[in-house]
């Protein structure tokens, strides 16, 4: 090939430089995916440099050819600098500049294999000092790399060691101070509430030795409703999603004694999963003592302050209660005065008077039957041979006519007995009423009258929420409205289960509440068969006598 040819051929070369790169771009775009991240002037960095040199390797191999393996070799260097690419992408941008370089070349005429050939062996001396110089790179920085791990590794290592025996004197000095608190039961918890561990204080504070503790579920610690109830377990899911749980609540010891206790539960977490929890526990009683007594001086003033807040919100409720049967009267009185020759309106109005009287009297003797209660007298009933069961129809009867079919009625031996009808019905009126008001419309009420020995135990349960045990306590105070009640919009005066204890004691009797968050609300009556034979109508009795 001569002088000339060459010379046409490099020029040409040289002029469709443009068109190459671009044309190499793109396929190696194509080609090797970690290009298209690549910025393009890294792309193409080299590669205008080397098409120049390659140009002059047709005319002068010889001379070009230190020049080229230098170019190449920089192109090497650039690609080992981008962390994605490999030697097999070098190689094939090499490749592909070879089939892009000899099919622009050929597009007019034939190459002469002369002048390919030159290229060929420019490209694979590039190949090879690319390929030298992106492995001499890479194989410093693995070097490096290895050599800053290895000194990482074995400060790591030393700091390890150095820390796991602080750690190890640290846990040894914690574990001895743990274990000599007296004053404080302090013992960890594995993620379900099995006692893992358990200091001098647990056992003086609760009574259970190590050996009897570890091993057995926290919940024994509890008492039998609180379990119940499932509060040991509620503590633990509120100290895992609230970071700690810390209340006071009433503990019990290993020989049945009560306590109060203020309790603190911490999540154990070891890499952002939970171990177990640990429990401080300080015994109250002392300073519950304490307060008792300090609280002794002010229970009389707060409880007048109670009764009057409870007085002023019932005398706001009685006004407005009773201004609705009144006005009813009202109306209906009016309504017949303006046409008394109606005879049948007159009938209606004068039923309506009727019931709104009924009503107004009603509320006044709950008002006044509440007044003697706290006045520490007891209603006077008169007590005749009553059966129960008719009484319990007649009102779930009525209820079912406003409520739907939902009342169930269970019976078990005798349900008559010598007892005040009016009593019981206003005591079994007010129970029911209570438990289709808070109780879940969607599950049954049970009515359940069961005999046993010489008494009656009458019980209404009902599905819905639990009440507060706080509220519990205060239940059958005068004037006095749950929690659940106030919030929920319920109207009443607080006075209906006033009167049930109040009627129930009359009748020589008990009456409690038990309500559980899965097991619902039941309030049971248990009086005698025959209420005349209680020791407060028998002393009634001899002083009539003596009269």
């Amino acid at each position: 090939m001569g002088d000339v040819e060459s010379g046409r051929i490099a020029e040409r070369m040289r002029e469709s430089r443009p068109r190459i790169l671009e044309t190499w771009k793109a396929r190696v775009r194509d080609a090797v995916p970690v290009a298209r991240r690549a910025h393009p002037l890294a792309l193409l960095d080299a590669l205008p440099d080397f098409l120049d040199h390659l140009a002059d390797t047709v005319t002068s191999p010889r001379k070009t050819a230190e020049t080229t393996d230098e170019v190449a070799a920089e192109h090497g260097r650039q690609r080992a600098l981008l962390t994605d690419y490999a030697l097999d992408h070098v190689i094939l941008e090499y490749d592909v500049l070879r089939q892009v370089i000899l099919g622009i070349l050929s597009e007019e005429e034939p190459l002469p294999t002369p002048a390919r050939e030159s290229i060929v062996e420019a490209i694979f001396l590039a190949i090879r000092a690319a390929a030298r110089e992106f492995t001499r790179i890479r194989d410093d920085e693995r070097d490096a790399a290895h050599a800053a791990l290895h000194t990482s590794n074995q400060e790591l290592e030393s700091r390890v060691v150095d820390r796991v025996a602080q750690l190890q004197r640290s846990e040894e000095r914690f574990r001895h101070f743990v274990q000599s608190v007296r004053d404080y039961a302090i013992f960890t918890l594995d993620p379900d509430g099995q006692i893992t561990s358990w200091n001098e204080g647990c056992q003086r504070m609760k009574g259970w030795s190590a050996d009897e503790a570890i091993g057995s579920h926290f919940s024994v610690l509890y008492p039998e409703d609180g379990r119940r109830r499932d509060e040991p377990m509620d503590h633990l899911r509120v100290a895992r999603s609230e970071g700690r749980f810390r209340g006071e609540g009433v503990r019990l010891r290993k020989n049945g004694e009560l306590f109060l206790a203020d309790v603190s539960i911490t999540p154990i977490d070891e890499a952002g999963q939970l171990v177990g929890f640990t429990k401080v526990v300080q015994d109250l009683t002392e300073r519950s003592l304490l307060v008792q007594e300090r609280d002794l001086s002010r229970t009389h003033a707060e409880a007048m302050v109670m009764e009057a807040e409870y007085r002023n919100r019932f005398i706001a409720t009685l006004t407005h209660d009773l201004r609705s049967p009144l006005a009813a009267a009202m109306t209906g009185a009016e309504l017949i005065a303006r046409a008394p020759d109606k005879t049948e309106k007159v009938r209606i109005w004068a039923h309506r008077i009727g019931t709104a009287v009924e009503r107004s009297d009603r509320m006044i003797k709950d008002l006044l039957d509440a007044t003697r209660l706290q006045a520490g007298e007891q209603l006077p009933l008169e007590f005749e041979h009553t059966d129960l069961r008719p009484i319990v129809g007649e009102l779930c009867d009525d209820l079912t006519t406003r409520h739907g079919t939902r009342f169930a009625v269970v019976t078990e031996g005798q349900t008559s007995g010598f007892w005040s009808p009016d009593g019981l019905r206003r005591v079994l009126d007010n129970l029911l009423v209570n438990a289709v008001k808070y109780g879940d419309p969607g599950q049954p009420v049970t009515v359940r009258m069961r005999s046993l020995d010489d008494r009656l135990l009458l019980s209404v349960h009902n599905e819905g929420t639990m009440i507060a045990a706080d509220d519990q306590e205060k239940l059958f105070v005068a004037y006095h409205r749950t929690s659940l009640a106030r919030t929920s919009g319920k109207v009443g005066w607080g006075l209906g289960l006033t009167l049930v204890k109040g009627i129930v004691e009359a009748h020589g009797g008990i009456v409690k509440v038990e309500s559980y968050p899965k097991e619902g609300t039941t309030f049971t009556v248990d009086i005698p068969l025959d209420a005349r034979t209680r020791p407060e109508v028998e002393r009634r009795s001899e002083a009539r006598l003596d009269g």
